[in-house]
């Protein structure tokens, strides 16, 4: 039994350059609310806070883009100072149905430093999003766990007690891989994190198939080298490789088989490739050289 109820809870949004389509009204149909709406404008320059504002939150803006692991410490120690016992974190591009935060709260038990759930693509349209909502989604699997190993940042909710004891997230994780970096050290202080696959947010997003290329590089690069800080814990280096491997196999062949399409299996050849590219990269340079680009 959780003790948490829904004025206890922040729902905080990292943002940048979002247009907020979907996002705004789930927020405005969430039912309990939560006990504040949050947001870090990261530097957009384009109309982003004023958007969350109309949509209800308090905003801070900033200047520059100064990274989504920057942006996510300072929600989190903004709620602290007003008092909150969590952060339910939500991407500005994810549309959580009307229960979102009473089910959180029921399943944030006492022993669980956070809890989180399945980002999922349910109305993919582009070739891009159909591959990503196929072979790359935002999710652990259909098994309930109960010591998952890292929370899918897009709808990750934390303690902030836990937050506050490791530091809170690391801001050289300007884009990808913070949520596989907090996790795992959440995780190596023996703080058990939740992952409840019926806990769903459906995902707004529209890549290009570049678009797609790019996250699947980055997304392995950031992941690697946040595993790579971590040792010991699993999954290691080698789990994650494997496991593209395999993808880079079962993708195409699905494509061309199941589905007869040649220019899915050559994207999904090419994503899998910039995935490995990033594993690689990762391992070589396991800290951010000044000329990489995050976004």
């Amino acid at each position: 039994m959780s003790w948490l109820m829904p004025h206890h809870i922040a729902l905080c949004v990292p943002a940048y350059q979002e247009q907020l389509v979907g996002f705004a009204a789930a927020i405005a149909a969430l039912s309990p609310p939560p006990g504040a709406l949050l947001a870090v404008d990261d530097g957009s320059q384009d109309g982003t806070c004023d958007r969350l504002r109309a949509a209800g939150f308090e905003v801070i803006v900033l200047e520059q883009n100064q990274g989504l692991g920057s942006a996510r410490n300072r929600l989190w120690k903004w709620a602290q100072e007003l008092g909150f016992a969590a952060v339910c974190y939500l991407d500005a591009d994810v549309q959580p149905p009307a229960d979102y935060v009473q089910r959180v709260c029921q399943l944030l038990e006492p022993g669980f430093a956070g809890v989180g759930g399945r980002n999922l693509d349910e109305q993919p349209l582009s070739r891009a999003d159909q591959w990503r909502a196929r072979f790359w989604s935002q999710q652990l699997g259909e098994t309930p766990l109960k010591a998952a190993p890292m929370l899918v940042g897009a709808c990750a909710s934390y303690r902030i007690k836990a937050l506050d004891a490791v530091d809170g997230f690391d801001p050289r994780h300007r884009s990808h891989g913070e949520d596989v970096d907090l996790g795992r050290r959440l995780c190596a202080q023996g703080r058990r994190l939740r992952y409840e696959p019926a806990l769903r947010v459906r995902h707004l997003r529209h890549d290009s198939q570049l678009e797609l290329l790019k996250g699947c590089y980055l997304h392995c690069r950031e992941g690697m080298r946040a595993t790579l800080r971590t040792p010991g814990l699993a999954p290691g280096p080698g789990s994650l490789v494997g496991g593209m491997a395999r993808k880079s196999l079962r993708a195409p062949l699905a494509a061309l088989f199941r589905r007869a399409d040649l220019g899915e299996a050559i994207l999904g050849s090419a994503a899998c490739g910039a995935g490995m590219l990033g594993y690689a990269v990762g391992l070589i340079r396991p800290q951010k050289t000044p000329k990489e680009v995050d976004r």
